[in-house]
């Protein structure tokens, strides 16, 4: 009698356990859907124009994320609720990955990144992609401002190679972003990418309103990039803590010098520091309705 009581207990706990996995799979299996903008949204790192409700949620990076679309363009809205998970996004880039077959598999993707640049910079790139400018022109770029922030997304393959490279020719119908820290809600990002830009590299690329697709997100980790750009950081702090040093030697003051352990060190803690994000969701493009 007990065991044909522990026999049924025990079948009742697997049916309950095996219909809890299963929807579990289920939940995780039904993809975001994406908002239909009949408006085109103003990419300008606010999320005023986004509905709270569209909001999905990454817990290991306590991140919010969106998706919208139209008949040309899908965008994205990514809020960092906390600093410290934005890594080493400022020398990686954001990389929005796309796969229409699929799977969680990089194929193509736009790397979008936020760059400071002087005056004369801005200036080179743009006589670079748009020819010579009026002299006119450059005194105007001068006298605005010493120093710019320039926002670009290169479409890359798999292995992060530039395909076809950012322009800042805003005429053209290009992948654009932008980011600011808001008071109460986080550092915004926010994305827009034509519809048709990947079929620059893929006829199986070509997006449309009503698609599922896989979508992925990457930033961080520490890169060649982030590895020589944090060793030149160090290597100006040395130089500026040598100048210190030779002050404090010339008016007679005790001084320190950084040990090379003390760099190594320092340097395992920016590794730390610099970890590497990356996740997968299932997307459905809105159509108009």
């Amino acid at each position: 009698m007990r065991s044909k009581i522990f026999m049924r207990a025990a079948f009742l706990t697997l049916l309950i356990v095996s219909l809890c996995l299963a929807g579990l799979t289920k939940e995780k299996d039904v993809p975001i859907e994406s908002s239909w903008m009949a408006t085109p949204v103003q990419v300008d790192g606010d999320h005023k124009e986004w509905n709270a409700d569209s909001l999905s949620y990454w817990k290991n990076a306590d991140t919010s994320y969106a998706f919208a679309n139209n008949a040309n363009d899908m965008y994205v809205l990514f809020i960092f609720k906390n600093p410290r998970f934005l890594s080493s996004i400022r020398h990686t880039g954001f990389t929005v990955w796309f796969n229409t077959q699929g799977k969680n598999a990089k194929a193509f993707g736009i790397n979008f990144r936020e760059k400071q640049v002087t005056a004369d910079e801005l200036i080179a790139r743009m006589e670079k992609e748009q020819g010579p400018l009026q002299e006119v022109q450059k005194q105007k770029i001068k006298q605005q401002s010493p120093t710019y922030f320039i926002y670009t997304g290169d479409l890359v393959d798999k292995k992060d190679e530039i395909l076809v490279k950012a322009s800042l020719d805003e005429t053209k119908e290009l992948p654009a972003f932008r980011s600011r820290p808001i008071k109460g809600v986080g550092i915004v990002h926010e994305f827009k990418i034509p519809l048709a830009v990947l079929e620059k590299v893929s006829a199986d690329y070509a997006l449309e309103p009503g698609q599922s697709l896989k979508i992925g997100f990457e930033w961080g980790g520490f890169t060649r990039e982030v590895q020589d750009a944090l060793a030149k950081e160090q290597a100006d702090r040395g130089v500026a803590a040598r100048e210190r040093a030779a002050a404090a030697d010339s008016v007679g003051e005790e001084r320190k010098d950084g040990s090379d352990s003390d760099r190594f060190q320092t340097m395992a803690q920016l590794r730390n520091q610099a970890r590497k994000y990356a996740f997968w969701t299932d997307v459905k493009l809105a159509q108009e309705k």
